[in-house]
């Protein structure tokens, strides 16, 4: 009960033993005890990292002279006998084994004096400041009683008319008022007394932990670069290492060569990825074939329109796609046939951007299935085309026209042709005005290009393979999903991500 009315009595007032130097000398003591904690934690997590350090770096260069060093007897009648390294790749590892354990030690020893040094004195100031927490606890609760006992002593005297009964009340609360504020003041003094050194005592060990803690690091660096230059300067390393500009040359040089020779493999060069761009693509899932996993529950084909509703079948297992997945190429694209390049584009557009390929389609003619599929056949040169019929209409007339100047019949028609191409030239004919849009008006069709082979696997899915060109029957607002295709006169189902715009 008196815990409780000490609570509800820091809540409602302050007395005038909370003044303005106390709270200062209290707001001393926290920060103290503050900042000890945050070099205790800190420099335990930094000597651990170095010690994690140097175990790393020896086991790590252990596993190199491992790998270099050969086992002697193992291979024997197990295969090729394998190459011997190098001496001196041999030298340098077992050198910079050597050094690492020597610095290891060297390290470890340096590494042991931040217990001595700065944890064990950080420890023991923090364990000395530590008790006087339950002093600063007991003052407060002897300010918050002398409170208590002031008010009711000053609610009795207050009252008008008190009565004898009141007036025993009041003498009762003005002794038990003396008696708190002799505690009060006693404990108020024993904290102004003993407070204000050991604050003082606690900042003043700060910067001898702090400089310890500067010179053990500087130790730890000086002793590991030193082992270091001097490695590098036993097997001619330039130490300080050269600037990063000369590291890749030097890797340039090296690496072309080799670049050059894997390129002019046979299977290399007439391959894919000649043809292909360097650049990555920023999305990384292009370079595999999505998996119908990713395309989330089946649709319905009532609701593959642009204007469907949201009913969907209930979800059922997810397929995975039976073609083999491609390696790492950064866009599967069909291999170019002859005669086939003139219609392919410069920049293809990306796997989703099918809003995009609409409007291209809307804007140019699409070529029918029939056409799709006579990828041999040379393609019509419209201008050519022209140019071949002048050709040949100059040449008629002049091998119609005699050396007299007697023109035949064959010059007449070439005359006529001249004329009728001359009036054309001045002045072209308007354009007719475009239809008007009605209720039957026909939107061109939309054609997607298969960039991976699909096989289905229950009734209703459209089967293709790679290169394959799709006309779109139904579709979603989202490449993530099913779509309604045709193909060769075959409608069904197929994962709209597995295509490309036409």
């Amino acid at each position: 009960m008196q815990s409780m009315q000490r609570q509800f009595g820091k809540l409602l007032h302050k007395s005038p033993g909370d003044n303005a130097k106390v709270a200062m000398l209290l707001s001393d003591y926290e920060d103290a005890d503050r900042v000890l904690a945050k070099i205790l934690e800190q420099t335990k997590s930094w000597r651990d990292s170095w010690v994690s350090l140097v175990h790393t770096q020896l086991g790590l260069v252990t596993e190199y002279e491992g790998l270099w060093d050969p086992v002697v007897g193992a291979s024997d009648g197990h295969g090729k006998p394998a190459a011997p390294t190098p001496e001196l790749q041999l030298q340098r590892t077992f050198k910079l084994r050597e050094a690492y354990a020597e610095l290891r030690t060297d390290l470890l020893e340096e590494v042991a004096l931040v217990d001595s040094r700065i944890i064990n004195p950080a420890t023991d100031v923090r364990a000395c400041i530590t008790p006087m927490r339950k002093i600063i606890k007991k003052r407060e609760n002897k300010r918050l009683d002398y409170e208590q006992a002031q008010d009711k002593a000053n609610k009795l005297q207050r009252k008008i008319g008190r009565s004898p009964k009141d007036e025993k009340a009041l003498a009762k609360a003005e002794d038990d008022m003396g008696r708190a504020q002799e505690e009060f003041a006693a404990a108020d003094d024993h904290l102004r007394e003993t407070l204000p050194p050991l604050v003082a005592a606690t900042f003043s060990i700060i910067p001898p932990l702090l400089s310890s803690l500067v010179l053990i690091q500087n130790r730890l660096l000086g002793l590991y670069y030193t082992t270091l230059h001097n490695y590098c300067e036993e097997f001619k390393f330039p130490s300080p290492p050269p600037p990063m500009e000369d590291v890749i040359e030097v890797f340039m040089t090296d690496f072309e060569p080799a670049r050059t020779e894997i390129e002019s493999i046979p299977c290399v060069a007439t391959g894919k990825a000649v043809r292909q761009s360097l650049k990555l693509q920023d999305d990384s899932t292009n370079s595999r074939p999505p998996s119908v996993i990713e395309n989330g529950p089946r649709r319905s084909a009532s609701t593959l329109g642009a204007g469907g509703g949201t009913a969907t079948i209930p979800p059922r297992l997810n397929r995975i796609p039976s073609a083999p997945i491609p390696s790492a190429s950064p866009a599967a694209q069909p291999r170019p046939s002859i005669g086939s390049s003139y219609s392919t584009p410069k920049g293809h557009l990306a796997a989703t951007d099918f809003t995009t390929a609409s409007r291209l389609a809307q804007a140019s003619p699409s070529l029918s299935p029939n056409a799709a599929r006579s990828r041999t056949d040379p393609p019509a040169d419209y201008f050519a085309r022209r140019a071949s019929t002048s050709t040949t209409a100059s040449t008629l007339s002049l091998s119609a026209t005699n050396t007299a100047g007697v023109a035949t019949p064959l010059s007449n028609v070439a005359n006529l042709s001249n004329a009728a191409a001359s009036i054309g030239a001045k002045k072209k004919p308007p354009p007719p005005p475009p239809p008007k849009r009605g209720v039957g008006a026909r939107q061109p069709d939309e054609f997607v290009v298969a960039q991976y082979a699909f096989t289905g696997q229950s009734t209703g899915d459209l089967s293709f393979h790679e290169g394959d060109r799709i006309r779109i029957v139904k579709k979603t607002t989202t490449d993530q999903d099913w779509w309604v295709g045709e193909l060769d006169g075959v409608q069904g189902s197929f994962p709209a991500n597995y295509c490309r715009a036409a």
